[in-house]
């Protein structure tokens, strides 16, 4: 048996009635779903809105970030009493070192424009920040080449500073420097990079050259 329709239709015009407000029902739930769906994400997962402070904390955490490192070896020869420490008259000294050379994030430049939604870093110059002789791989050698060892630990003291004096002394600042901003850059862009790729901030990371 069919529906009965009235003679004015107006059975027609209340299930279409109900049809319509039962869709529009359903997209305001489906709306309020996600809604709903997001804000618990967000709740769980929050993301922190980026300002200086933001950054700065950020950043100290890093704080003297080590970016570049030369790890090599040094032969120095001493004639004629060169060197007060060891009772040879000519003998060659043998030994490792590590230079290290980075930036101090403590002094990066920040700069946030909410309404743009870019972050600016500005990093400092690179600097050394330390050279040092390893002790154990002090080698004395004399004139015939035979090993012989420093006679005691003023000795090994003083030959140490010596080293890490001679170390410097020929160090190609320029290069390791050079390398240090660059990898300096490239690690800060790589930490912002979730945030740029969440499409939260466009992060711009600038080097400033040494001197």
């Amino acid at each position: 048996m069919g529906a009965r329709v009235d003679k004015d239709g107006s059975s027609f015009k209340m299930s279409l009635k109900a049809t319509i407000i039962l869709a529009v029902v359903a997209v305001i739930f489906m709306f309020a779903g996600g809604w709903i769906r997001g804000a618990i994400t967000k709740f769980f997962n929050p993301q922190p809105e980026l300002t200086n402070e933001v950054v700065v904390k950020q950043l100290e955490k890093i704080q003297d970030l080590t970016t570049a490192k030369e790890t090599d070896y040094g032969f120095e020869k001493y004639e004629d009493g060169g060197i007060a420490f060891l009772n040879k008259k000519q003998f060659t000294m043998f030994y490792t070192y590590e230079v290290r050379a980075g930036v101090d994030l403590a002094k990066a430049q920040i700069k946030i424009d909410k309404d743009s939604k870019t972050v600016s870093i500005r990093l400092p110059a690179p600097k050394i920040q330390s050279v040092a002789v390893n002790p154990d791989s002090l080698r004395f050698f004399d004139k015939s080449d035979s090993f012989f060892n420093a006679a005691d630990v003023e000795d090994t003291k003083a030959a140490m500073e010596d080293a890490k004096k001679k170390t410097e002394a020929r160090l190609d600042r320029t290069q390791l420097l050079k390398i240090a901003n660059k990898q300096a850059k490239d690690v800060i862009e790589r930490l912002y990079e979730p945030t740029a790729e969440a499409g939260m901030y466009t992060v711009t990371v600038t080097t400033t050259n040494p001197k």
